[in-house]
């Protein structure tokens, strides 16, 4: 005879069938959430929706709670040990139990025996991956059992996970909202015109009737442009479409695809626009890496532009990597984009390919015509300007969002290459771009080098900014000079400008310089070489020309200068004077550098060169400038994260000596484990602040080895020197005395090392001042207390939901702290708390999952703060 638990389980698994397009551990799961509502609520199983099944879905460690509350059993705490194939047997015997109806209870005390229970027990087994055929030696570790290997997750928790994505790809369509994977783009507020797609949804909760809500409150977005997500509001969201991965056709108007390796703008200016069609059909069959798209400059329907269209055929223009037009009529007009736009030849020279109007005779070579003055070509016919264009895209190049703007005659160029790896480096995203200007080699043959991007920048801190990025070929200079005593006396050959050769003007001297044409083959000590030879007939051992590390040539370009100091002797000095007297004007000039440091007859960047080649010692870099500068990138946010905590808590000293112990416990934090400030857990810092000598151990051991002089006797700097470092100033002030008994002495007063000459009131000498550090830890403590989430604060009231003290009520007096032995780390939260019950006297250590939250009018009195590690100033003593 089936009891009523098992009908109820039946009509569960019945239900759950109903979605064969679910793998069967997902249907298991979404069995027993089916069995649970009907459990719960009270609800007939043909009642229970979908709404309700996500409702337990948002939360999947109170489901699983939920499920081993209603489903006890024996002991499972071997089920994470169990290897992953004895997990997958034990998961098929309880399937294979199901057709033995052997059913059996399926709630009351351990230990519960039947074919719900077995299935759950399965179900908390270890998840496996299959691995291949065979195994490198690398791979064979103890979490590989066979032929899978544990993916970190049991089999329940990854079920929840695949069930979850399910039942929002059922729920999305029914609330008229965008389905998830849907490209989509941003409208509104911080991240607004970034585009991405939806990767997940967040539903709001109707906690009376235990469902989700009609429509979903959130989204989560993937962008495009960089690898991180948002939580996006769904009016916030724009659907794109779904494009062609190979080819697409875009008319004005329309929204751009949000990644292409090339586009090519068709101009709409012509007797008829039926040339499109030929020009389509030919650029569809390029063979390159990536999506073509081709950019139509007039609408789809065909009717005059509007205004917003207009703006469209502007940005296309700037964007597109080719542009083909038809000549004008007369030929002596620029060609047109639109009826009221002309081509401009300044900013397209390279990208422009002009055809002939179809059925009209090629004109003569040496008539003249705008497009010979421009040096623009002019194909005899549309299929050839598109194979011209073609050419020079070649297999293109993948960009994506604000990248999309830069076409691939600046995007292929080495300096915005460099450039664009610099932004990707430092966490910073192109949103926009245009180029300005670009002028390319006499060679046509040959890419640009020389351009300007104005450009829209977003940094990691959500900040944005606007810059102009000029960028020219890499620069070679020679630094030839003559050393002297002192080194500001040294001689450097400059050379004027051919302008001021000629006496027509002033300009800034400077140093011999060459492109840095990397094609042509050699190093810079082979092109230096060769430019001593030919310009100053120097014939000097290569040897000799020492290498220097290359720099950006200033901050607003994007150009690296590198250079080569030779040193001259004497008698090779006295030789060069002597020629250089006898030069004619124009010939290279020798300055002392003292005059060229006094006087402004050469710019900034060329003096900074010339005193980094001549200087006799060069300083040495106490540590790697990348490293550097991250540390205090890591420093600041160690400072901004503790001003946020402490600010609100405390005002005046003792704020700011909180402060202080906080950052340095996340900045010491930060450099021990090698992660971001920003991921260090308020748990762990808290373990840190049980009292002074943790803050002490933690600090003095990790930042001394880290280069900062925390410890003075192990110190080779001054005082000053020290002070210098911010973070041995901070360490520095939190080791200074005062005296506990005066509150009206300054915290920043020195230690009493002299007599006391006080008078002696309780007939002895008052105790030496504590530190700042140990009066404040307790401080400290409290403060990250107050932001802890998942476990219990110090003096909170609580209640015992389990185990031998049950209905007890009493005040959390601290947490105990475990390590953990595989990772060497504590276990955050704690797993257990020392707590005062109201009816004992002595303290007893409870587990966290048999303690609740607990208000009924009690409070502790007031007493001084304490830390775990100090008992007797806890007033849970008694």
């Amino acid at each position: 005879m089936v009891s009523n638990s098992g009908r109820l389980w039946e009509d569960a698994r019945a239900k759950a069938r109903e979605f064969q397009c679910l793998d069967r551990d997902v249907r298991d799961v979404l069995a027993l959430i089916y069995y649970l509502i009907a459990v719960q609520d009270g609800a007939a199983m043909d009642q229970v929706s979908l709404r309700s099944v996500r409702y337990r879905l948002a939360d999947p460690q109170r489901l699983h709670q939920d499920l081993a509350d209603l489903l006890p059993g024996p002991a499972r705490e071997e089920d994470w040990t169990r290897p992953v194939e004895k997990g997958m047997a034990d998961l098929t015997q309880a399937r294979l139990a199901e057709h033995g109806q052997d059913h059996g209870p399926f709630t009351g005390p351990p230990p519960v025996e039947g074919t719900v229970w077995r299935l759950w027990h399965a179900l908390n087994a270890r998840h496996g991956v299959p691995l291949e055929d065979t195994l490198t030696s690398d791979m064979v570790t103890e979490d590989v059992y066979g032929r899978y290997k544990s993916s970190g997750m049991t089999v329940f928790e990854h079920a929840v996970r695949e069930l979850t994505g399910q039942v929002d790809q059922l729920l999305l369509p029914t609330s008229g909202a965008l389905n998830l994977r849907a490209h989509v783009k941003v409208t509104g507020g911080l991240h607004a015109g970034r585009t991405g797609r939806l990767r997940a949804v967040t539903w709001g909760a109707n906690d009376e009737q235990r469902t989700c809500t009609d429509a979903p409150a959130v989204f989560r977005v993937n962008f495009d442009d960089r690898h991180e997500s948002a939580d996006i509001a769904p009016g916030d969201v724009e659907k794109l479409p779904e494009w062609d991965r190979r080819f697409v056709v875009v008319h004005a108007g329309e929204p751009l695809p949000t990644e292409w390796a090339a586009s090519v703008l068709l101009a709409a200016a012509g007797p008829s626009p039926a040339w499109h069609d030929e020009a389509t059909e030919r650029l569809r069959r390029w063979q390159g890496d990536g999506r073509m798209v081709v950019l139509v400059a007039r609408p789809r329907h065909g009717q005059a532009l509007s205004a917003e269209e207009e703006r469209w055929v502007d940005s296309a223009a700037a964007w597109a990597d080719e542009i083909i037009a038809l000549e004008a009529d007369d030929r002596s007009s620029p060609p047109r984009l639109t009826i009221d736009q002309p081509a401009d030849a300044l900013h397209r020279p390279a990208r422009l390919t002009l055809a002939a109007a179809p059925g009209r005779a090629p004109a003569p070579e040496d008539a003249p015509s705008w497009a010979r003055t421009h040096r623009v070509a002019v194909a005899p016919t549309i299929t050839a300007a598109v194979e011209a264009a073609l050419s020079r895209i070649g297999r293109g190049h993948q960009r994506t969002a604000g990248y999309r703007q830069v076409p691939l005659l600046v995007a292929r160029s080495a300096a915005f290459i460099g450039w664009s790896v610099e932004q990707l480096t430092a966490g910073t995203v192109l949103e926009e771009a245009r180029v300005e200007w670009a002028c390319r080699e006499e060679d046509a043959g040959e890419p640009i080098s020389w351009w300007a991007l104005r450009t829209r920048l977003r940094y990691q801190d959500g900040s944005r900014s606007e810059e102009t990025v000029l960028a020219h070929p890499g620069l070679l200079s020679v630094v030839v000079y003559h050393a002297q005593e002192p080194w500001t006396d040294t001689e450097v050959v400059l050379l004027p400008s051919p302008a001021a050769a000629r006496g027509k003007a002033r300009e800034f001297l400077r140093l011999p310089t060459v492109t840095n044409n990397v094609r042509a083959g050699g190093g810079n000590t082979d092109r230096a070489w060769s430019f001593l030879v030919e310009g100053l007939n120097l014939f000097l051992d290569s040897s000799r020309l020492r290498r220097s590390e290359v720099r950006n040539d200033s901050q607003l370009t994007s150009a690296h200068r590198s250079v080569v100091p030779v040193a001259l002797t004497d008698e090779e000095f006295d030789d060069l004077q002597d020629r250089l007297e006898l030069s004619p004007p124009g010939a290279p000039e020798v300055h002392r550098l003292a005059d060229l440091m006094a006087n402004s007859v050469c710019d900034w960047a060329t003096l900074g060169a010339i005193t980094t080649a001549v200087q006799p010692n060069l300083p040495a870099a106490s540590l790697d400038p990348w490293a550097a500068r991250q540390r205090m990138l890591q420093w600041r946010e160690a400072v901004t994260r503790a001003t946020a905590l402490a600010a609100p808590h405390h005002e005046g000293s003792d704020s700011a000596a909180v402060r202080d112990i906080i950052t340095l416990i996340l900045y010491a934090l930060h450099l021990r484990e090698r992660q971001p400030v920003g991921d260090v857990s308020w748990w762990t810092v808290l373990f840190h602040l049980q009292d002074d000598q943790h803050v002490i151990d933690l600090v003095e051991q990790t930042l001394q080895d880290s280069g900062h002089d925390v410890i003075p006797r192990l110190s080779f700097r001054s005082p000053d020197q020290r002070r210098a470092d911010p973070v041995t100033r901070r360490w520095e002030r939190l080791n200074r005395t005062r005296n506990t008994g005066h509150p009206q002495d300054s915290p920043a007063a020195g230690p009493p090392d002299g007599p006391d000459h006080g008078p002696d009131v309780h007939g002895s000498r008052r105790s030496r001042p504590d530190p700042i550090i140990k009066s404040c830890v307790p401080l400290a403590a409290a403060a990250v207390h107050a932001v802890l989430e998942g476990g219990f604060t110090e003096h909170q009231r609580i209640r015992v939901t389990a185990g031998p003290y049950e209905g007890r009520t009493g005040f959390v007096r601290r947490p105990v702290w475990r390590l953990d032995r595989e990772t060497l780390q504590i276990v955050v939260p704690p797993t257990t708390y020392i707590v005062n019950l109201d009816d004992l006297d002595d303290t007893i250590e409870i587990d966290a999952g048999q303690l609740t939250g607990h208000t009924d009018g009690h409070s502790r009195p007031s007493s001084p703060l304490a830390t775990p590690n100090n008992p007797a100033g806890d007033p849970t003593s008694r």
